[in-house]
């Protein structure tokens, strides 16, 4: 059946793309007792290693609810991935950063998260990347401007 110009195709199938990607990726993780959110938080923390992080500052970057973001720290924290510090100019924020044992596990992260990517981007050949990532980095900045 051809689309009518009705249904929302694309955004379909970016969904299922991204949820599949997150069991993948979940199933990888598990190994090194991560979930893919999990991950995404030491990602985050690793990239911006200069920058204060408190909570809020996940929940905008990662665009998590701040219950989500509240239940990943705690995990985290749980499995000595990160630490929580009184902010020193607010006594009542804390500072989230990552313990060696995050740093520790990072490669296997970013392993993970290639093993993901080879087997989503089967079949793609380099020209078809070059071709889709444009696309795709357009379609995020659409999105950003509107939230």
């Amino acid at each position: 059946m051809a689309n009518s110009g009705q249904e929302p195709v694309v955004l379909t199938h970016l969904k299922m793309v991204e949820h599949l990607a997150k069991r993948i990726g979940d199933e990888h993780l598990k190994q090194i007792g991560l979930t893919q959110s999990q991950a995404d938080v030491i990602i985050l923390l690793a990239h911006e290693s200069d920058k204060v992080f408190h909570q809020r500052d996940i929940e905008r970057a990662l665009n998590y609810t701040n219950p989500t973001v509240t239940g990943l720290l705690n995990r985290l924290e749980q499995k000595d991935f990160i630490v929580r510090q009184v902010d020193p100019d607010d006594s009542r924020a804390r500072i989230i950063k990552l313990t060696d044992a995050a740093l520790d596990v990072l490669e296997e992260i970013y392993r993970s998260i290639r093993q993901t990517e080879q087997m989503i981007l089967e079949g793609f050949s380099k020209e078809e990347m070059d071709i889709l990532m444009p696309f795709m980095s357009r379609m995020a900045k659409n999105a950003l401007r509107h939230v």
